[in-house]
């Protein structure tokens, strides 16, 4: 039997944070260590919030190069791992306090919700909107740069590489 593959968005700060791990319709039956990655036929959990500004730029930024997963890349997607026992909504309002610094995020609703079934693990993704009402104090650790950009110069391949739920995101999001 095949050991279950490590997170590859597993911070070295949380190796014994706790997840639930989902079935294919999004249903909680199994939790343990994120490390430990998802028993076969589950799945992971991530929450993530595309923030804009009052003109409708888009908060992009660039994964620090020491990134497990992407490392380097630009992305609009501010988010990660939803713990064991927390909902959607709660696991961005988190990140985004950890990630960008903003403790509120009146006004933040969810977009969509899929399965992404990506190279370095499958899992469902729920997206969420903000207009930030602030300027965002990123954590070095996990971002290198940000800043508010147009949408269509992301679109439009400005900025590369881009993180590929980043860029279907955008492409949801901000439709040409």
């Amino acid at each position: 039997m095949n050991a279950p593959a490590p997170d590859p968005y597993d911070s070295p700060g949380c190796p014994a944070e706790r997840v639930d791990y989902v079935d294919p319709r999004d249903r909680v039956v199994a939790q343990g260590g994120r490390a430990a990655g998802p028993p076969a036929g589950l799945l992971r959990r991530y929450a993530a919030t595309v923030c804009t500004d009052h003109a409708g730029r888009v908060l992009l930024y660039r994964r620090t190069a020491a990134a497990p997963a992407y490392p380097d890349h630009y992305d609009v997607l501010v988010g990660g791992a939803v713990r064991s026992g927390e909902e959607y909504r709660a696991a961005a309002l988190r990140e985004l306090r950890e990630e960008l610094g903003w403790e509120r995020a009146p006004g933040l609703a969810e977009a969509y919700r899929i399965r992404v079934d990506d190279p370095h693990g499958a899992c469902f993704l729920t997206v969420h909107r903000w207009t930030a009402d602030r300027a965002p104090r990123p954590d070095p650790r996990e971002i290198a740069w940000c800043g508010f950009v147009a949408p269509l110069a992301v679109l439009t391949g400005g900025y590369s590489p881009l993180v590929p739920a980043g860029a279907e995101a955008l492409r949801r999001l901000f439709p040409l």
